[in-house]
């Protein structure tokens, strides 16, 4: 009896002393615990198996990314997503988004604004770009310049519109006076700072992480920059290989490289696979339905009437893998209020004959126009025609050329139209609205359109890529700098 209470008080020091070196968020993480598995092409001998022992991060080796053909290494310029995310392992900005509505300080030490319309910042100490040259107020205020010259997908290249002074105080600090206040201001700021001594798309030169090396048909390679001032990545070399989109899965499959992305499917599936990691996050891509100002739903009562009863069905689309809107529905009706809000804005309901008619005339037919052979936008479409059916209003899909499209919505001839859109990071949801009414260009203001969801994805990684992994689909490699490979050790099995 007595040698069992000894065993239980071992136990228990032996357990106090395996958790008094750590504090709970090392002992309790937030990352799932995945355990790799033993690959039979591994030369191993039968009585060897290999352990992936994670002690800390290990400096060395290359990680091997993917992208597409590199239209412009001028990060102005491109305007292929893949490209754009080699941007942030060369260049850094003066904030940085850490998520979807949440930005911090980055080359900016501190910074200060009056009325959202004076905004005052002082940059880091000894930041330096690739080639020695110091980081200055001179630099950001020719990136703001420079950048005026694009339109950009991934940057409010426009800032300056809106900028009444730029005036640098010294070196590393300045103040933007604006024309007009601007409570999002800092969210605009996160473009890719370049060297005053720019002059030419072929001079990459940054403050990252990451320093160009070579460029080919089949590969961009990056070295790692010893003196950067942030921190120290482990990594030696980053290799972007240049594949199609629709061959980066297959070169991950293939072991070609080390992470893919995936979209659009069942991410379930790799929950309880052992040799990847991965992380899911809204995309870049959202869809909305738009209104015909000119159409039966162009009143603002009905138009309201129309989206209140779309936000009660829209569960009914059965799309699996997407985030909707919900935050920006305020109100949803069932199929008897939707019928009763339309009968109060002028139409007649037959309940006989499931029809509504106005004047005594049946209503005509909802057109809804989709592009050709765009599978998600025809779901959509069979939704609206199903829902608007059961409610007693007939509608029917027009297929439309792909090419042709925009300028046929512009044309007025369709009721509704499922469109999708690419979010910008530093607009809100309502900018968005505003954004897409104006390029349809109704100028009905934003009211006849109808958020309904976001298409999500997922970033793959091999199961050996350890570190801080913070995708959002703003910067899918987010946290890349921490990034390591565990020390792979072989061993005999012990008996």
């Amino acid at each position: 009896m007595r040698k069992n209470i000894v065993y239980v008080i071992v136990s228990i020091i032996c357990l106090i002393s395996l958790f008094s070196g750590c504090t709970s968020s090392e002992v309790f993480v937030e990352q799932p615990v995945v355990f790799p598995t033993i690959h039979d092409n591994l030369p191993i001998t039968v009585d060897e198996k290999v352990k992936l022992i994670d002690g800390g991060p290990v400096s060395g080796g290359t990680l091997t990314l993917v992208t597409e053909p590199i239209d412009s290494m001028n990060p102005f310029i491109t305007t292929n997503k893949y490209v754009n995310y080699i941007s942030f392992f060369i260049y850094e900005s003066l904030f940085i988004q850490l998520s979807e509505s949440r930005y911090e300080s980055y080359l900016v030490a501190d910074f200060s604004n009056t009325g959202y319309k004076t905004f005052g910042f002082t940059l880091n100490d000894g930041v330096r770009f690739h080639d020695g040259s110091e980081l200055t107020s001179y630099d950001v205020r020719f990136t703001l310049i420079e950048m005026d010259k694009y339109d950009s997908p991934f940057y409010k290249t426009d800032i300056i519109d809106n900028v009444e002074e730029f005036n640098i105080i010294s070196s590393s600090r300045f103040e933007i006076t604006l024309k007009e206040p601007d409570r999002e201001f800092i969210k605009k700021l996160t473009f890719p700072i370049l060297s005053q001594s720019y002059d030419m798309e072929e001079d990459i030169n940054g403050t990252g992480p990451y320093c160009f090396y070579s460029i080919s048909d089949t590969e961009l390679k990056l070295t790692k920059n010893d003196d950067w001032w942030y921190s120290s990545s482990y990594f030696d070399k980053v290799v972007f290989k240049i594949y199609n989109e629709d061959e980066m899965l297959d070169a991950f499959q293939d072991n070609k490289v080390d992470i893919t992305f995936v979209k659009n499917v069942d991410f379930s599936k790799y929950q309880y696979r052992t040799d990847i990691d991965y992380r899911v996050f809204p995309s870049r891509e959202a869809n909305f339905l738009y209104v015909n100002p000119n159409s039966i739903f162009g009143q603002f009562n009905r138009q309201s009437t129309l989206f209140s009863y779309v936000a009660s069905r829209l569960h009914d689309l059965n799309l699996g893998q997407v985030q909707y809107f919900e935050q920006y529905i305020t109100k949803s009706i069932d199929i008897d209020g939707f019928r009763s809000e339309l009968i109060e804005s002028g139409f007649t309901y037959d309940e006989e004959n499931n029809i509504f008619t106005y004047n005594r005339k049946p209503l005509d037919i909802v057109s809804i126009a989709v592009p050709y052979q765009d599978i998600p936008k025809l779901h959509t479409a069979n939704f609206l025609v199903n829902i608007l059916g059961d409610a007693g209003i007939s509608a029917q899909i027009v297929t439309i050329n792909k090419s042709n499209f925009n300028r046929e919505i512009h044309s007025g001839k369709y009721d509704l139209s499922p469109i999708t859109e690419e979010l910008k990071p530093w607009e809100s949801l309502s900018d968005t609205l505003e954004r897409i009414q104006q390029d349809f260009g109704y100028g009905r203001g934003n009211s006849f359109i109808l958020p309904l969801y976001r298409n999500q994805q997922a970033i793959l990684f091999k199961n050996d890529i350890r570190g801080e992994k913070t995708s959002n689909y703003w910067h899918p490699y987010r946290g890349f700098n921490s990034w390591y490979r565990p020390i792979i050790t072989e061993g005999k099995v012990k008996e």
